[in-house]
């Protein structure tokens, strides 16, 4: 009897190490869900054209402000960097830019030349 309880929980651990994990599986069935919800608003969006056109210039938009919000974020993070600059001791504002120069100098240079 003790023999045969070893050997079922042995074959316990093997299939589990075999048999997928339950988050593969609720992964699969929120993947097949969603793909259920794609096909109905697919239809109800053949069924209604103007509902269609509604969400293409809505993700227009949205995809337009998050190019605006990353330019903002481009401008305010370049803004406290020549901020910071400013407030520098002129020592330290000296040290600073020649690092920054001797490391994006060979870009720094390409640049001059383009413009020039």
């Amino acid at each position: 009897m003790i023999f045969m309880m070893e050997n079922i929980e042995e074959l316990i651990k093997k299939s589990e190490k075999i048999l997928p994990s339950e988050d593969l599986f609720i992964e699969a069935i929120r993947d097949l869900m969603k793909d259920e919800i794609k096909s109905y608003l697919r239809e109800k969006m053949k069924e209604n054209p103007q509902i269609r056109e509604i969400m293409k210039e809505a993700m227009l938009d949205y995809i337009d402000a998050k190019i605006k919000e990353s330019e903002s974020v481009t401008k305010i993070t370049k803004a406290l960097g020549e901020l910071g600059v400013i407030t520098l001791p002129p020592e330290i504002k000296e040290k600073i830019i020649q690092t920054i120069y001797g490391t994006f100098k060979k870009e720094i240079d390409e640049i001059l030349e383009k413009t020039l």
